[in-house]
């Protein structure tokens, strides 16, 4: 077994201990500090992932109103929300001693950390790609990057924790929490305080983990101290780069404003979102890309590389440049490949613009073109987009032989946002009058609608209503009237909210 220095850094701000975890990093890089395990705990802080966009993430105002700092952590993921219910543990390793890859590196540190939890009574099992989870309930997120010779890998451990006030300070992914409600949100983490019945003390539970990193990892755990070199180095790094407001909004609205072209993707690895401006006289040369979302890829660094690798470009070359560049550069994904890099910037630049009813919307083919018979034309519920449709489909696009048409409607995805009066009979409108101008711009002449909740009242009304245009319609849940116990259950949701 290899000894390992164990530190409890105590509670901190977010920034500090995001400035503390840089270094950790770079004191190990130069040799000044063995390998370690640290503890840490936080005042309340919503902490985005480094490749995410800060205002799509957090309730910014929400925090500031309410004392919550918001940071940037130097790892990618989705956004966090930490306070004092909460512990954080960390493993800054040689890289080389653990594995091969930062998948398969995951693999053996999460089973370790749910051994350990397993010691507490807590029947803790890892669950790709980075979870530790409680009968299928989270109870630690993970993640890491490898810098150099140096592993940092990082979970958050729920004590006592109310997922009111995560689903108050960050904007949860529809994708991530199916029924958009606080009891969905409760039923998907569990916390030691409800899996045992009890909280146990501090010193318990990190024994327990620090048994389970001995047993699987090969570690002899030793308590140890911080030195004064990285104290004075986390001190120096949070007033220069990560306690800075110029840091935390490194990737904002404001930033990726206004592109030409857009395109996200959701795998079980990690979501993708790909930003696109053009130049020349044609629009047929990459000006500039913005690859956002919530993913792994170690080192960082290859995210910002690949960016500036794609600048100026023609566009019809960029997916064939995007897999050279990962196949000649030396980097780890987490759950994704370098094919869904490419085909998420294939896909922006594929991207359909088009006016209909007078308002802007955005969408994208999938197969053969209209002018091959039948094209699929979906049509997405009411707080959705293309995006949450993921690979559905391109699965039916494979197993009937048919193109598809996927748009986002207006106040969706993409798409111009919604914009006052709103109107009672919308889903007329957008069968009436939308539906038809976007049919006839995009040159789709055989349409099998394929509508869900409201997109499948869309497709419905339609198809009364132009009964000759269509092959068919296929309608999921579909709503055809005004039942009195919804409205009794909208009434209540506003009343809550």
């Amino acid at each position: 077994a290899r000894p390992v220095r164990v530190i409890d850094t105590g509670i901190r701000g977010g920034r500090e201990n995001v400035a503390f975890d840089q270094a950790l990093i770079e004191a190990r890089n130069a040799g000044r500090i063995p390998e370690t395990v640290r503890f840490l705990r936080f005042r309340p802080s919503a902490l985005v992932g480094l490749h995410q966009i800060l205002s799509h993430e957090v309730r910014l105002e929400y925090c500031s109103g309410r004392g919550i700092e918001v940071g940037r952590r130097i790892t990618g993921g989705g956004g966090l929300y930490l306070d004092e219910g909460q512990i954080g543990w960390e493993l800054v390793l040689e890289r080389r001693a653990l594995g091969a890859d930062l998948a398969s590196i995951a693999a053996r540190i999460c089973g370790a950390a749910a051994a350990g939890l397993r010691r507490l009574g807590v029947p803790a099992e890892f669950r790709p790609r980075n979870d530790i989870e409680v009968h299928g309930r989270k109870i630690s997120g993970t993640g890491g990057l490898i810098d150099g010779r140096t592993l940092f890998f990082q979970g958050t451990l729920l004590i006592d924790f109310d997922p009111a006030r995560m689903i108050e300070a960050l904007k949860v992914p529809l994708h991530k929490l199916a029924r958009r409600d606080l009891d969905d949100a409760r039923r998907r983490v569990i916390t030691l305080r409800e899996a045992l019945g009890r909280v146990p003390p501090l010193d318990e539970i990190q024994a327990a983990l620090l048994e389970g990193f001995r047993e699987h990892l090969q570690l002899a755990p030793k308590w140890g101290e911080t030195t004064e070199f990285e104290e004075t180095l986390a001190e120096r790094l949070h007033g220069e780069q990560f306690g800075t407001e110029e840091f935390v909004r490194l990737l904002d609205a404001s930033s990726a404003a206004a592109p030409e072209a857009s395109a996200s993707l959701v795998r079980r690895g990690g979501s993708l979102r790909a930003d696109i401006r053009l130049e020349g006289p044609g629009r047929e040369r990459i000006r500039e890309v913005l690859i956002t979302g919530d993913f792994f890829v170690s080192p960082p660094r290859v995210v910002f590389d690949l960016e500036a690798s794609l600048r100026g470009l023609a566009a019809a070359d960029a997916g064939a440049a995007v897999e050279a560049f990962f196949a000649r550069g030396e980097c780890e994904l987490l759950g994704l490949s370098p094919l869904d890099f490419r085909e998420v910037v294939e896909s922006a630049l594929a991207q359909i613009s088009l006016r209909a009813a007078g308002r802007e919307l955005r969408g994208h083919w999938r197969g053969a073109p209209p002018e091959h018979p039948a094209t699929l034309v979906f049509l997405h519920d009411a707080l959705g987009s293309v995006r949450l449709w993921r690979d559905f489909p391109d699965q039916l696009v494979r197993s009937t032989g048919c193109g598809a048409l996927l748009y986002d409607r207006w106040g969706s995805g993409d798409s111009e946002p919604l914009a006052p009066p709103y109107a009672r009979d919308y889903l007329l409108e957008e069968a009436l009058r939308s539906l038809p101008e976007v049919l006839a711009k995009t040159g789709v002449r055989d349409a099998i609608l394929v509508g869900q909740s409201d997109g499948a009242s869309i497709a419905l009304a339609y198809a009364g209503a132009f009964p000759g245009r269509l092959r068919g319609v296929i309608a999921l849940s579909p709503h055809l009237f005004r039942e009195a116990k919804t409205l009794a259950a909208i009434g209540e949701q506003v009343a809550d909210f």
